[in-house]
């Protein structure tokens, strides 16, 4: 083969190389109550350790009312934008990561307004339990793509026809998917006498299950990993818990262990910039875990506003069992602290692993 011809060849194969798209790759997509209009959504590698939150963001949201948070939930790759959760008018937006692309969505359904709180994504179905108000029944509600027609939304809410057994004074504390990828169970708090009890509802059969005076061990949502086969979540006392899964059957008797070291609150006297940690699944045992306090040389009623007083942790972790069966983080234990500007109390900053 003369030179020309190698030349050419290897001008063939990088121009293939160039032209060959790559493998679709992960980013964490982390939402920040970071400006007075309203919310930004960061795209960030999670891989890089030097992930600068000061890059511009891939979408800036003005909120339609300041007073009020927006609501923030994945759906397979987009976030659902609630974009005014106390409003049955202000419609839901849909940001699509892939095409980088946002869509205008309904709005919520009635018995949602002011109680978007609650949701969980299976089946490609975003659902969203309403608490008890005023009386009323507590309600499902489940949010799907519709058929594409050029008289529908690509978007539409509808109500679950089977309504969740709870008492009227009792409040969802704690959440997981089962591995299946259709049973969600739930366990509520009475905040009258204080007992806890676990449901769990079949999406396939539409179908209601009582597992017993327990609760999961975790507050909020957990995540199911099957490395470790078990759902992992937080509790209140600043440890990371992994919990056997629940029977889908039966009464729920749920073993638990807790990793030694403190992940979160390691401090009580800091105060938390926002109600709670939030906690994101990245996939084969590992972690993202996000905190924002208010920094040590800042008076608490000063934190928030354009000022840069608070501060955001991010903490990526892997968790394994030890040889003794005791749950542990690996070595690549890394944490990341960021300069943030807050302007809500009640909203957590929030990662979704798309």
């Amino acid at each position: 083969m003369s030179k020309r011809q190698r030349g050419q060849e290897k001008q063939a194969n990088c121009a293939c190389k160039r032209s060959r798209p790559e493998p679709d790759r992960k980013h964490l997509y982390l939402v920040l109550d970071d400006w007075e209009d309203g919310f930004s959504i960061h795209k960030i590698d999670a891989a890089d350790d030097d992930a600068d939150l000061g890059q511009p963001p891939v979408l800036r949201l003005v909120s339609p009312a300041p007073a009020y948070p927006m609501r923030f939930a994945v759906l397979g790759s987009n976030i659902v934008i609630v974009t005014d959760p106390y409003c049955g008018q202000a419609p839901t937006l849909v940001y699509d990561t892939k095409r980088t692309g946002l869509a205008v969505g309904p709005p919520l359904p009635g018995p949602l307004v002011g109680d978007f709180h609650a949701s969980v994504a299976t089946a490609e179905m975003l659902y969203a339990l309403s608490f008890c108000q005023w009386g009323q029944q507590h309600s499902f509600e489940v949010m799907s793509r519709a058929p594409p027609s050029p008289r529908t939304m690509g978007w539409s809410w509808r109500s679950v026809p089977s309504p969740p057994p709870f008492e009227e004074d009792e409040w969802i504390t704690s959440y997981a998917v089962h591995p299946d990828g259709h049973t969600i169970f739930m366990s509520v708090l009475n905040n009258h006498n204080m007992k806890r009890r676990t449901f769990s509802f079949d999406t396939g059969h539409v179908e209601w299950r009582f597992h017993g005076e327990r609760a999961l061990p975790f507050q909020g949502q957990g995540y199911y990993d099957s490395t470790l086969d078990a759902w992992v979540g937080l509790r209140e006392d600043g440890y990371v818990c992994a919990c056997q899964v629940a029977p889908r059957s039966g009464a729920m008797r749920p073993e638990w262990k807790i990793v030694k070291e403190k992940m979160f609150h390691k401090v009580p006297e800091r105060k938390q910039a926002a109600s709670y940690a939030t906690l994101t699944y990245m996939g084969n045992a590992r972690f993202c875990l996000m905190e924002s306090v208010v920094r040590e040389e800042v008076e608490y009623e000063d934190a928030f506003g354009d000022c840069d007083g608070c501060m955001l942790h991010m903490t990526r972790f892997g968790l394994r069992y030890s040889h003794k069966g005791e749950l542990q983080t690996t070595i690549d234990f890394t944490t990341s602290s960021y300069p943030l500007s807050k302007h809500f109390t009640d909203f957590s900053p929030v990662a979704f692993w798309m």
